[in-house]
């Protein structure tokens, strides 16, 4: 009687056996589809296309609210797996703002690398030392912040906080006053954003130089004799020796006799030399004509 008992239960153990390991068959085909699907959603969208589009991150803007605007513009393959990968990398909350050039042939991890370390778009202009004004518009217009030199036209009539305000008659308010120098604008500046911050970089690099210059000009006289010093300057070595001719000029109450301020009353249409006719042009900044500096 014992052996048909054992038979019974060797019978009833076999098919547990096989069900276990059908489960556990299907459980590991679960994981290599699994898996395979991640790896595939962590590919490029398409690896030959590199046609570049703008991608726009807001200041504190979410992960999932990123994944979502990059699955929906077709640059990455699913959101979900975009936002756990940032989870997973700890980045899903250090994610710079700023406007991205991204390609459907890069991954998502080179998109969040690049989010991270805030390889945004910039536009690069520079602006080189004694451009007027309107140079640098036009610079700044060529750069494509701003659609013409007319879009300046009203921002130029108001001084920026903490700017001078202008002496009557004075054509540009902002002359003088915008930094020479190589920027990186952030994609989507605005011209008034491009005036403020080469308007915010002459204030931190020129306002501590007057401070020590201990001189009688006020900071508006400081700015005009610096910048016609500038203009009239043909080798750098010679620029203090300028300066000193002026100031002497300036304390003996003598016109300054600058023919770059005559230059700058012509739009500096003139190459060559000056002529005698163009010495006499009526214009508040002829120095030939008038003594002292604006803004006594």
């Amino acid at each position: 009687m014992l052996l048909p008992s054992r038979n019974l239960y060797q019978l009833n153990r076999r098919p547990n056996r096989r069900v276990w390991t059908m489960l556990g068959t299907a459980a590991l085909l679960a994981v290599l589809l699994s898996g395979l699907w991640v790896w595939r959603q962590l590919q490029p969208v398409n690896r030959h296309d590199s046609h570049p589009q703008y991608v726009k991150v807001q200041s504190g803007q979410s992960a999932s609210s990123i994944a979502r605007v990059l699955q929906k513009r077709g640059l990455i393959r699913s959101a979900l797996v975009f936002r756990i990968l940032s989870r997973t990398s700890h980045l899903s909350r250090s994610l710079e703002s700023g406007v991205y050039r991204i390609r459907p042939s890069e991954t998502p991890q080179q998109i969040l690398q690049a989010m991270r370390t805030g390889e945004v778009v910039t536009i690069r202009v520079t602006i080189p030392e004694g451009y007027t004004v309107q140079q640098i518009i036009t610079r700044l217009v060529a750069a494509h912040i701003g659609s013409s030199p007319a879009t300046y036209l009203s921002l130029l009539q108001h001084p920026l906080p903490g700017m001078p305000a202008p002496a009557p008659g004075v054509r540009d308010p902002y002359e003088g006053y915008l930094f020479p120098a190589t920027y990186k604008f952030a994609y989507g500046t605005t011209p008034a954003q491009a005036l403020a911050i080469m308007w915010q970089t002459f204030e931190r690099k020129v306002e501590p130089l007057y401070s020590k210059d201990r001189t009688s000009l006020s900071f508006v006289q400081w700015v005009t004799l610096a910048s016609i010093v500038q203009r009239e300057d043909k080798e750098p070595q010679e620029a203090s020796g300028i300066a000193g001719v002026f100031v002497n000029r300036l304390v003996a109450g003598m016109p300054l006799q600058s023919d770059a301020t005559v230059r700058y009353a012509l739009d500096n249409s003139i190459r060559g030399p000056l002529t005698y006719t163009n010495l006499t042009v009526v214009s508040p900044y002829n120095t030939y004509l008038h003594k002292g500096l604006q803004g006594k």
